[in-house]
């Protein structure tokens, strides 16, 4: 009988234990949306990024379009040459002369998992039980002095994405990102600061992405222009054109 009733009980507190923890990860959540101005972003057709991408020392602009419902699209350009990536919610296509590329090519399908995900206008985070991703709150960590609660999203490609949202501000601080290419697993972080509102909706003004703890890259954000019409062709191969404005 004793058996019985631990055994009861230890069911009772690992039941208790997980419907915690599943009302903390929504309380997170719902916090996080709030403090990003998320209900707003629903109601956003298009988000054109304007900015710098710093490598080395050197700036190169950029523009990134994000289309509803996955429609993407990035173009950089450097002394006269311009790189350019698109992705129609199924296929995806890059043109890079700095890597020796003229011609668009398809993206390959390790890279298209990477895509996929950066296309979601919403965020890796919303709705993610309809996207068939498995998100957990594991713990919380400090992510250089500040505290921040772990948010663990494995997407069913396979990649693994952990989200420090601060704990006071509710803001994206850092994302841990485990993903395969090319048969190697590879390991990534981004920081995310210098946070700006655009119509209610709020948007890193700097991403500085790392590899191996050094970093490749600071993306600097210098304006965020919400609902601007594209042509549809303007994320197929064909959109692989350099576009001017």
């Amino acid at each position: 009988m004793k058996k019985i009733i631990s055994a009861t009980l230890l069911l009772l507190i690992v039941a208790t234990s997980n419907l915690l923890t599943a009302q903390n990860l929504d309380e997170v959540l719902e916090n996080h949306f709030d403090a990003i101005g998320q209900k707003k972003l629903k109601k956003v057709e298009t988000v054109t990024t304007k900015g710098k991408i710093n490598q080395m020392g050197i700036d190169v602009p950029f523009v990134q379009i994000s289309v509803r419902p996955n429609l993407f699209r990035v173009q950089g350009t450097f002394q006269g040459l311009s790189f350019i990536q698109t992705y129609n919610g199924v296929e995806g296509w890059t043109v890079n002369p700095f890597a020796g590329t003229t011609e668009a090519e398809p993206i390959p399908a390790d890279q298209m998992k990477e895509l996929k995900v950066q296309a979601d206008m919403d965020g890796i985070l919303w709705q993610w039980k309809e996207k068939g991703y498995n998100v957990t709150l594991d713990s919380t960590e400090e992510v250089e002095g500040t505290p921040c609660y772990r948010v663990k999203v494995v997407v069913p490609e396979g990649s693994t994405y952990v989200n420090f949202i601060d704990k006071e501000s509710f803001l994206l601080i850092k994302t841990n990102t485990k993903s395969t290419m090319m048969g190697a697993e590879v390991e990534s972080e981004s920081f995310y600061s210098n946070y700006m509102q655009i119509e209610g909706i709020t948007f890193p003004g700097k991403i500085e992405n790392r590899y191996n703890g050094v970093t490749s890259e600071i993306i600097l954000i210098e304006a965020v222009e919400l609902n601007k019409e594209y042509a549809t062709t303007l994320f197929d191969k064909s959109g692989t054109t350099i576009v001017t404005e």
